[in-house]
Order: structure tokens, then sequence, then C-alpha cells
């Protein structure tokens, strides 16, 4: 078997960085601002308020394809590692046969098959019933679960009511909570006007989420001087205004494959970035708001992707 290659120099190895990096900046603003293509929906059943329900279909808002990857290898031959599916008496096992137990007393299990599962899901949990509804800003941050989905009218009969039911929410100013089944989980949503779409959003339950009031009582009193204050905030609203999100993109398949040409080069890789001075909290604060108020500050200029020399450590910068 042959040994585990070290990436020689004559050697080209696929590498799968963005092509759009190296686009022009009028086809990178095209690109992103393209929909990706749709696929297959998520989910798809009723949208229910009271006695109204619109057929409409859940696709997943936001892509999970991986800019980059590795693959794990033995570090001996080379070789692929497999993980494959074992019985501690029959050895490896296929797919078609395995099954679903549920353990109800040790090494006791009692089988259930996924229709019967299925039949135990009331009729309500087939449909998407908005429950009741509030201001979006009501609920906390930390009750999203970070898994959002653009609901859209199935079909042309359900579009109207759809219409209808986003503008509703959009000049009520609110959304609504509801449970769906997704992935054979119930789960907590938020549905939401966007624009003309309504998104669902995943929430944790608020048995999940922890309470602010026991992790606030660790933390002493704030005791800001006036100067503190005013400079914190000339330096927020110095970094304020409209986001330019085209600077907010994924550049670790940029790095990675700067990594491995610099290994099949053979060259020592690029140096870390320097660490922050440390200053006390007024002069860090003096200097950052100086800094924000050039014209070339880094906040008004896109960042560059290009890797930094390294510098003579200095003190590390306060938190």
């Amino acid at each position: 078997m042959p040994a585990v290659k070290r990436l020689p120099a004559t050697e080209k190895v696929p590498v799968n960085a963005p092509a759009l990096a190296k686009a022009p900046a009028a086809t990178q603003s095209a690109a992103l601002a393209a929909a990706p293509p749709r696929g297959r929906p998520s989910w798809s059943g009723l949208l229910r308020l009271s006695l109204v329900g619109v057929p409409v279909k859940a696709y997943a808002a936001v892509s999970s394809t991986s800019t980059s990857h590795f693959h794990l290898l033995h570090a001996d031959c080379g070789q692929r590692i497999h993980y494959t599916k074992c019985c501690p008496e029959h050895g490896a096992v296929d797919g078609d046969a395995i099954v679903r137990g549920y353990e109800y007393a040790p090494d006791q299990y009692v089988v259930v098959e996924p229709e019967e599962l299925h039949q135990l899901r009331p009729a309500r949990d087939k449909a998407l019933i908005l429950e009741h509804f509030l201001p979006v800003q009501d609920i906390a941050p930390t009750f999203f679960a970070g898994r959002s989905l653009y609901l859209l009218p199935d079909g042309p009969a359900a579009q109207h009511p759809y219409g209808v039911l986003v503008e509703a929410l959009q000049q009520a100013g609110q959304g609504a909570l509801g449970r769906v089944v997704l992935a054979n989980q119930r789960q907590l949503v938020l549905v939401r006007p966007c624009n003309r779409l309504l998104v669902l959003d995943v929430l944790h339950y608020p048995s999940q989420v922890r309470s602010v009031a026991s992790w606030e009582a660790d933390l002493p009193p704030c005791a800001a001087s006036d100067a503190e204050r005013e400079l914190a905030g000339q330096l927020i609203a110095l970094a304020s205004g409209p986001v330019d999100w085209a600077r907010y993109r994924d550049t670790s398949a940029e790095e990675l494959a700067a990594l491995i040409e610099a290994k099949r080069a053979q060259q020592p890789p690029a140096a870390a970035a320097e660490e922050p001075v440390v200053l006390r909290l007024l002069d860090a604060l003096q200097q950052s708001v100086a800094a924000a108020a050039r014209p070339d500050a880094p906040s008004a200029a896109p960042q560059s992707t290009e890797p930094k020399t390294r510098k003579p450590r200095g003190r590390r910068a306060l938190a």
C-alpha cells in the first residue's frame, strides 16, 4: 500500500478554493445577489391561521455547502478511513437491517417502526399552526436556534392567501409563534415577514434557554467614567452606518488553498498576524476613536486578505 503523500512540488493537488475571489468586483456583487438553486423543500404542509389554510413549501435559507474539507487517512498507508455500522455478534450490518429501538430497561429494547411514530403524530403536527402573535423584537436573540427556512406558496391557488397573510403581518409589525415537526422533531418556530416572503426561524424552547439573571449576578456594577462612556459612544458612532455585506465573506477556503500551495512549494506558511498592544482603557478608546476617524480607517475600507508580516510581539490588549 502507498505511504501518505507529503505533497511534493511536482504533484498538482486540486483545491476547492472559490474562484469568486479572483473575479472582478462587479462579478462578485452579481454573484452575491444571485439566488442559489432551491433544491428540494425541507418541509411542505399547511400554514394555518384559525380556519385559513395556505399550502406552503419550506426551503433552507442558508446554504450548508462547505467550500473545503479534509479526508481522514491512515497515517501508515495513506488509505481513507471507513466507518461501518457493526453488530457485536455479527460484524458489519447493512443499513436495511437496522431498526430503531427504545431502551425501556438495561439492554431491553422495544422496536418502533417509522410508520408507528407517524401514526402517533396528531393532525395538528402535520400543519404549521400560527398560535400567538407578538413583535419580533420581543424575542431574545438567545431563543433563535440558528436554522431559518423560506416559506413559499405551494401552487397558484395558495399565492393570494399567502400574500394577504404577509401584508397583514407587515402592517401589524408582528410575527407568529407556532409548532411544527421538522426532521421528526416537534419544533417551536417563529414565522415572520421579510419583504414579500415569510421566514420560519426555529426557536429553542424556553426550558432550554438559561436565564441571564444568574450570569449577571456574578458581574460587579459598571464604574465607567464620563470620558470612557463618551469615547465608547463615539467609537460606535464612527463604525455605524449602512452595511457593505460584500466585505463579510468566508475566506477559510482561500487561506487553506494558500497553506496547501505553500506546502506543495515547500515554503514556510504565512506568519500570523501581530498581537495588539496593551493600553489603559481610556488610552485605548482615545487611540481607537482617532484611528476610526481617519479617512483610510479599516472600517471604511474592505479588509485585505493578504498575509500580514510578523512584527515583534507586544503586550496583549485589554479584553
